[in-house]
């Protein structure tokens, strides 16, 4: 696990090759989450872009805090990045329509 803390701490540092060798150990959660929710409709390329991007982001912000190791916060900080993107897509698809009035109610 030492390995792992070393990498993360290189990573944080801006080493690229560590960040590589981050990114390709945990590629086949990334591609997990991405299949999920192509599932849903999203593009297959464009999700994984954004789990990419998603990991990245947590690399370098995250602290070594006892219960939580560093897959579990990867994973949920991807999970909830995805599920944001995801209805982000939902509201872009549905058309709101204008120029309704509200009814006139008589009392």
């Amino acid at each position: 696990m030492s390995d792992l803390k070393e990498l993360i701490t290189q990573a944080k540092e801006k080493e690229v090759k560590a960040m590589e060798e981050l990114f390709i150990r945990f590629t086949p959660l990334l591609k997990s989450r991405a299949k999920r929710y192509s599932k849903l409709g999203l593009e297959y390329e464009e999700v994984f872009q954004q789990a990419a991007l998603i990991f990245i982001l947590a690399v370098y912000d995250y602290k070594e805090r006892p219960p939580t190791t560093f897959a579990g916060y990867i994973k949920k900080r991807i999970d909830w990045g995805l599920w944001v993107y995801y209805r982000k897509y939902q509201k872009q698809q549905i058309e709101i329509p204008y120029g309704l009035k509200p009814k006139d109610y008589k009392r």
